[in-house]
């Protein structure tokens, strides 16, 4: 299963163009439409500019929405080509218009949000509620759900790890909560939309298959197959336990 697991990956994240401005009268981003009340939203897929500065693309994020628009039914939008602006942090944003169409139109009853971070943070995944703000009515049911998979700690202990444990979790650290201080998908999701929202963080090992050449970064790197693996199995589940809300 994982082999054929991570060549999918392989294939859905050729879709993306990290950094190739969208052909003349196509936007940045992607929108497939789906069955089930749930949007999976991968805003930083690609390449994007925040404060005028270029910030590389969170690599497999868009292969992962679109993986589990095919395997689970959910609703997917994310960025397919390079963007002028930053679809995540800036408070207005064509994105977050189009995201806004989409809950509107297709009656979204929730948002998964998902983004990349670095395995310097030596845990696997992060999860952003905004100190429980962004969706209080789901956390408990998310927060069993994950933990059925990871093992939650703390940034405290989390700043003591040696090496990376991608089997572990953080609700809510200090940088990924998930639009606290920003204006975030979440956030908007949340506080505009008054949709439920949650912001997944995952680490390089849990979702980069294989680095590809073209990429902003330049050392080749390859992820932990077990890691993607258990990652891929947790956004299933996290979709398969909303739907039981719905």
């Amino acid at each position: 299963m994982t082999t054929s697991l991570l060549d999918r990956l392989m294939d859905l994240e050729t879709a993306v163009s990290y950094t190739t401005p969208p052909p003349e009268g196509e936007r940045p981003f992607v929108y497939r439409p789906g069955d089930l009340p749930i949007l999976v939203s991968a805003p930083h897929a690609t390449v994007h500019q925040r404060c005028q500065r270029e910030k590389g693309e969170e690599e497999f994020t868009g292969a992962l929405a679109q993986l589990l628009g095919e395997t689970t039914g959910a609703h997917t939008l994310y960025s397919r080509y390079r963007s002028n602006d930053d679809p995540n942090w800036d408070r207005d944003s064509p994105y977050k218009t189009a995201l806004q169409n989409i809950v509107q139109d297709q009656g979204i009853g929730f948002v998964l949000d998902l983004h990349g971070m670095s395995n310097r943070h030596k845990f696997g995944l992060a999860l952003g509620t905004m100190n429980g703000r962004s969706c209080p009515d789901f956390e408990p049911l998310i927060l069993e759900t994950v933990q059925a998979q990871f093992q939650q700690t703390s940034q405290g202990i989390a700043r003591n790890f040696t090496e990376l444990r991608w089997d572990h979790f953080v609700l809510n650290h200090p940088r990924f909560t998930g639009g606290v201080a920003n204006y975030t998908i979440t956030r908007f999701a949340s506080e505009q939309l008054g949709i439920p929202a949650l912001q997944i963080e995952l680490c390089s090992s849990a979702r980069v298959v294989e680095r590809r050449p073209f990429s902003q970064w330049k050392t080749p790197f390859r992820g932990q197959p077990e890691a993607i693996e258990q990652a891929v199995a947790l956004l299933q589940s996290l979709v398969a336990t909303l739907m039981t809300t719905f």
